[in-house]
């Protein structure tokens, strides 16, 4: 097979594993990350570049994002200025409208990912559709995520644990709750939760878009939210505008919630002495959304039999157990496709004291809904809650 680092997915489909391998030995890969994370930052800098040069010979680069949005403009630059080859990234750490955006303007190499050896370890259903799209195989699942909010059971002993318990206590407790302002990704996903759990779970808001669900369910969403605003934090007059401003304001006990994306988020938090001991994290009774991030290939990547390489490395056992231990990450594939070693191995991580257990995180998974009613929801938002 030649050595050349770049190929077309037909000449992927038609090699063999090993023979990618080689191809990807002695290059060097531009990884588009989210570096928001120090210690995220510090275990990719260390043990999985060490592990990719170890095992195959290539040299991780890390390319710092604020978010990947800035990648996906970064690549359609590329393309409108003619740039097919040689491109500023070779792999990209991607989900959501983001993907959507990538996938719409042509900006993904592909497909790829069902020819993976390690795709085998995740689910078919997740493996199908990202927000609502459908991957087509431009992008390989990578890790999971769910939405939690966190308490400090010092200060409250029951959580409510639905939409409307959490309408009642806000209003019974003025001035003790308030959420992130969208379109940070935490905030937006706390008023998806609204919108999808007011909207009755309709299974509309998992198969495209659905103009009449989206109206009927807005209109009680902004209800909602207008209707506890009054009794928010500062009057709902502002709002915090990133994760960590609300969880210092929980940790200064001004809040008595505070929320993430991340289900280990509190338990990291604890161990660095930001959270109270006694803070635990809790799931909404009729469940909480979720969703898997992604890797895809820019379609001009310079290094692509690398970074099919380091794609199939991140979605490992090894790599995943790793993960998991040294960041607190929710184990993202199914037990039933691992070794019964394995599945100890995954039975045995430690979890912290203020992690759900994987199980319990399983049973109230909700997908996330399609993109768009992300992008609606938070344009409807700003005009009806936030100016109001």
């Amino acid at each position: 097979m030649d050595r050349s680092p770049v190929m077309t997915p037909a000449e992927f489909a038609a090699a063999g594993w090993n023979d990618v391998v080689l191809k990807a030995r002695g290059s060097e890969v531009g990884f588009g990350m989210w570096a928001g994370d120090e210690d995220r930052n510090r275990l990719f800098h260390s043990s999985v570049a060490k592990r990719l040069k170890t095992d195959f010979g290539i040299a991780l680069r890390i390319i710092p994002l604020g978010d990947t949005a800035e990648a996906v403009n970064k690549l359609l630059d590329e393309k409108g200025a003619g740039k097919s080859t040689g491109g500023s990234m070779d792999l990209l750490w991607i989900n959501g409208e983001n993907f959507r955006a990538a996938k719409q303007a042509g900006l993904l190499w592909g497909p790829f990912s069902e020819n993976l050896p390690n795709v085998r370890l995740y689910d078919e259903e997740i493996r199908k559709r990202d927000f609502g799209t459908p991957v087509d195989g431009l992008e390989a699942p990578w890790q999971k995520a769910e939405f939690v909010m966190a308490y400090d059971t010092a200060r409250l002993t029951h959580p409510p644990d639905s939409i409307e318990a959490l309408r009642s206590w806000i209003k019974e407790h003025p001035g003790r709750f308030t959420y992130i302002a969208p379109p940070d990704y935490t905030g937006s996903v706390f008023i998806r939760h609204l919108l999808v759990h007011l909207g009755h779970r309709d299974a509309g808001f998992w198969n495209g878009f659905h103009e009449d669900l989206y109206q009927r369910a807005l209109a009680s969403t902004v209800a909602y939210l207008n209707e506890i605003k009054p009794y928010l934090w500062r009057n709902g007059e502002t709002y915090p505008a990133t994760p960590r401003e609300l969880n210092h304001l929980f940790a200064n006990h001004e809040v008595d919630f505070t929320m993430s994306y991340g289900p280990a988020f509190a338990s990291i938090l604890i161990a660095k002495g930001e959270f109270p001991p006694t803070t635990r994290t809790f799931l909404f009774a009729d469940g909480d959304i979720g969703n898997y991030s992604f890797l895809a290939i820019p379609f001009n990547a310079s290094h692509i039999a690398a970074a099919l390489v380091t794609i199939n490395a991140l979605m490992s056992f090894e790599q995943a157990i790793e993960f998991s231990r040294s960041l607190d990450h929710v184990y993202p594939h199914r037990l039933d496709r691992l070794t019964p070693e394995q599945q100890a191995m995954v039975q045995a991580l430690p979890r912290g004291p203020a992690t759900l257990a994987t199980s319990d995180l399983a049973a109230r998974f909700l997908p996330e809904p399609d993109a768009e009613y992300l992008n609606r929801l938070e344009k409807d938002w700003s005009a009806k809650v936030l100016r109001r």
